[in-house]
């Protein structure tokens, strides 16, 4: 729970209160977990230049088990969401029931763009693993009081990064006959791991082929059938959801 308190004086830091986020001051209990501006601009990998005005301000984190939605296709949008670490998709849900996954995000990923627009999440985002994510309020995001602040402009970069990530997996997974843009999958998600620190050569997908399958518009039987092509050729070894690349470079130019 969180005690609020809305008055204008600053306590000291000795008496427990955390520094003030606007006019509002937030007295976290003991087992309450939170991150600053700092770790959420280096999970984001921003590397613009801070002012250093909103370096107090404090966000909660989350926690999400495997299975589970951090928000819902037509709930009320409350604010942006870092993935700290863990695996998820996105899916909107036809008016037949047809789930389609939009993407899938990790540590460093930005969720909920999607909500600012109408005012409602426009699809579903679930765990496909326990995940630990910072929440950036709405009220923090688009107050008028602190226009142009560096969690705005950090939200902002960062917002336009997961465009760009969009626009190039759309191009390098949905211009390729259907067992290349698997190929081109397996690439994105080595580039994805490579970029956190991990070893590109070697995956553990969080995805089911369904789920490659529903992202990639192809069938489970068009991903099982590219897998073993890969496999077979020598540039990967799989076993199950574990994906060891062989051949880089023989991946990176596959053409089936």
């Amino acid at each position: 729970m969180l005690n609020i308190q809305t008055t204008g004086l600053t306590s000291p830091i000795s008496s427990g209160w955390l520094p003030a986020i606007g006019r509002t001051r937030f007295k976290p209990t003991t087992d309450d977990r939170w991150s600053d501006l700092k770790e959420v601009c280096e999970l984001l990998r921003f590397d613009g230049r801070l002012s250093g005005l909103d370096e107090n301000l404090l966000f909660r984190r989350r926690r999400v088990k495997a299975g589970q939605s951090v928000f819902l296709m037509g709930q009320d949008f409350d604010g942006l969401y870092v993935v700290r670490f863990g695996n998820l998709k996105t899916a909107v849900t036809n008016d037949d029931g047809c789930e389609h996954i939009l993407s899938f995000g990790m540590k460093g990923s930005l969720l909920g763009i999607d909500g600012i627009c109408k005012n409602q999440y426009r699809n579903e985002a679930v765990a496909l693993t326990d995940c630990d994510l910072i929440r950036l309020p709405s009220s923090e995001l688009f107050s008028g009081a602190r226009s142009c602040s560096d969690l705005e402009h950090a939200a902002y970069w960062a917002i336009s990064r997961e465009v760009l990530r969009g626009q190039t997996s759309y191009v390098l997974t949905h211009s390729a006959k259907s067992e290349v843009r698997v190929a081109r999958f397996i690439q994105l998600q080595s580039e994805c791991v490579a970029s956190m620190g991990y070893s590109p050569r070697c995956l553990t997908l969080p995805m089911t082929r369904r789920d490659i399958g529903s992202y990639l518009g192809v069938t489970l039987e068009t991903v099982s059938r590219a897998f073993s092509a890969l496999a077979h050729l020598g540039i990967l070894e799989v076993v199950n959801r574990q994906i060891v690349i062989l051949s880089p470079d023989a991946l990176r130019s596959y053409e089936g």
